[in-house]
């Protein structure tokens, strides 16, 4: 079996944090997600840097992430062959971990966890592609 020409090689919260107030957290939730891509040619490498906040209707609580994702593509492929991957595929590969992580912390932050639902990340590759820069 031969390698992909995208791999997903791993990702790392590298900024994690939880505010809550003393009031009662509304169940409508807010989401915005902030990305930004890396192309490395050189080192055939993609990374996904990917903000993410929540936040309830009345406020009562806020939650901001980044995380970094590291892709490898087969070298010597013409980048526009990876659209696809870069844009819409490695989002949608990094969301679950993400969607856990955030159920992990608000479960051990001692308040009821926030349980994610499965998103299509498709929208989110137009974000991401004016927000790319090969390095």
């Amino acid at each position: 079996m031969s390698d992909s020409k995208f791999q997903f090689k791993g990702f790392t919260i590298v900024r994690s944090l939880i505010e809550r107030k003393d009031i009662e957290p509304s169940k409508k939730l807010s989401l915005e997600f902030n990305p930004k891509g890396f192309i490395i040619k050189k080192d055939s490498n993609f990374q996904l840097h990917l903000g993410v906040k929540i936040e309830d209707e009345n406020k009562a609580f806020n939650i901001e992430i980044q995380t970094i994702a590291n892709f490898v593509f087969e070298h010597g492929i013409e980048l526009k062959e990876l659209n696809n991957f870069f844009y819409i595929n490695a989002p949608a590969l990094l969301f679950p971990y993400i969607r856990a992580y955030i159920s992990t912390l608000t479960n051990l932050s001692g308040s009821e966890p926030i349980n994610l639902p499965t998103l299509n990340m498709t929208r989110l590759g137009d974000d991401l592609k004016k927000n790319t820069q090969e390095v």
